[in-house]
């Protein structure tokens, strides 16, 4: 039986084989032979060189969109201290969440409230001419600049005359700000979803609140990091209307792309230095039962490839733990558009693999316009490929998923790593989407847990079963199918929409 099989099968029957099977998502069967080793003792190597935080709290793990925007407003209204928001944008529609912001403000005279933003797509105006930029400005005009911080991350990648050439949408292919991460006080919580109605109804993310001071304050002073070389919003002199400034010391990446990039990586080598220093922890020091979180950055357009290196080292450790243990790893993104290493990594390893991924009906370009439309097209194009390459090397251990739910869209993304027990004793969940704009053009940061905790473990368990619970197995006749309708141009133009999208 398949990770994938167990939750097609009637209620009763799935809880009956919950409890007698050693791993029930792929009926493997524990043997006495069999050492049951701990996650934090195969994934030690991953401790090495980068900041890890103990947590000694419970994790929640948030299941539906709706339980999110909830968190996000509790959050607000409890916060005392500090808000701060990173998103590719918010929605210009989400005058809710902002009025929300205000009157928190309003109630605490000590609140602080940073918000990161990209600036290309925070900018991109609708219909009515409304942004992410015209809808948070006047937290900036009311409350001050001392209070409210709204920062634009530019990308270096786009400037002089080619940001003038590029319009908006289409300019947001050179590189975003990507980074996805909601902290109130001392939580913070860690997700793939942007702030905008659809990701508080019906499209299908991951969310998980994780409650510590150390933590937090790492993801914030990561927030303020990317701040220093961003460009930050100041009230204009009409109702709506703003002014964006790059802070004195640091060069306009629109203007000296090249001095920008160097100025923002030693900000950022500085603070990830840091941060591995105070943060270090060393193996031994580390309990079975403990729960660890590892922060990754990935921002290569500025010459910083932590998550590069992290993921790399992951494939590695379960490569080499699959060679003599059962081992049984889920990886979902809301794209079918891995990077070439990641898919030669799947291929080559030895442990069992399911990946999760949005059907054409779940993609949210499904009903997107243009050029746009046919992007479903080319992720099963792409789909159809891995799986022939799939069945070229005997691999009948690997399969696809695509997440199906008449109404809904799926934007998660991360991985489960079964061991040769019957829980996930790694998860990593965040902003990348493991494909080729994730590893060389976006600014990404995802978290790594490492549980020890049965509890935290069920509650993984639980996701990874409810989002398959929706899935359905991909087939290669009805991927050649759907490549078969799409137009010759877009295999023509594939390669190039692999590395913008």
């Amino acid at each position: 039986m398949t990770l994938c099989g167990l939750v097609k099968q009637p209620v009763q029957r799935q809880a009956r084989q919950l409890r007698r099977q050693a791993f029930s998502c792929t009926a493997f069967r524990q043997t006495t032979a069999q050492i049951r080793q701990p996650g934090a003792k195969v994934f030690a190597p991953l401790l090495e060189n980068r900041p890890a935080f103990r947590i000694t709290k419970p994790i929640s793990v948030i299941r539906e969109p709706q339980q999110f925007y909830k968190q996000l407003v509790c959050g607000i209204r409890q916060a005392r201290q500090r808000i701060c928001l990173s998103s590719l944008y918010v929605g210009s529609e989400e005058t809710e969440l902002v009025s929300e912001l205000d009157q928190a403000l309003q109630r605490n005279p000590n609140l602080h409230l940073s918000v990161l933003l990209d600036c290309l797509r925070g900018t991109r105006t609708d219909a009515q001419g409304m942004s992410s930029a015209t809808l948070l400005v006047p937290l900036v005009a009311k409350y001050g600049a001392e209070r409210v911080q709204i920062y634009m991350y530019h990308t270096p990648a786009l400037s002089g005359l080619s940001k003038q050439a590029w319009p908006q949408r289409y300019n947001e292919a050179f590189g975003l700000q990507h980074i996805k991460a909601y902290i109130f006080d001392d939580k913070t919580i860690v997700s793939g979803a942007n702030l905008s109605r659809d990701y508080f109804t019906n499209r299908q993310d991951r969310y998980m609140q994780i409650d510590s001071r150390q933590f937090t304050n790492y993801f914030a002073g990561l927030v303020h990091t990317i701040g220093q070389f961003s460009f930050h919003m100041r009230a204009g002199d009409r109702v709506a209307s703003y002014r964006l400034e790059m802070p004195d010391e640091m060069a306009d990446p629109t203007q000296e792309p090249r001095v920008f990039v160097r100025e923002a990586n030693e900000r950022m080598a500085l603070f990830l230095e840091k941060a591995e220093i105070e943060h270090a922890m060393a193996a031994s020091n580390v309990g079975v039962s403990d729960t660890l979180v590892i922060p990754t950055v990935q921002m290569r357009q500025l010459g910083i490839t932590q998550d590069e290196a992290h993921m790399s080292e992951f494939f590695h450790l379960i490569h080499k733990f699959a060679q003599s243990h059962e081992c049984r790893s889920l990886m979902a993104s809301a794209y079918f558009n891995f990077s070439d290493q990641y898919k030669r990594s799947i291929l080559d390893s030895a442990s069992r693999w399911d990946v999760l991924v949005a059907s054409p009906q779940a993609n949210g370009f499904y009903t997107a316009k243009g050029i746009s439309q046919f992007i479903p097209n080319m992720y099963s194009i792409i789909e159809h490929e891995f799986l022939h390459a799939v069945k070229a090397q005997g691999r009948e251990d690997i399969s696809v998923q695509e997440y199906v739910r008449p109404g809904w869209t799926f934007h998660g993304k991360g991985v489960w790593c079964y061991l040769n027990q019957q829980r996930p004793q790694l998860t990593m969940i965040g902003s990348p989407n493991y494909g080729y704009r994730s590893i060389y053009r976006d600014l990404e940061a995802q978290v790594t847990i490492i549980s020890g905790c049965s509890q935290l473990q069920d509650d993984l368990h639980r996701e990874a079963l409810s989002l398959l619970s929706h899935s359905k197995a991909a087939d290669q006749k009805e991927l050649r199918q759907r490549a078969r309708n799409s137009p010759l141009w877009l295999y023509g133009l594939k390669p190039f929409i692999m590395k913008k999208m």
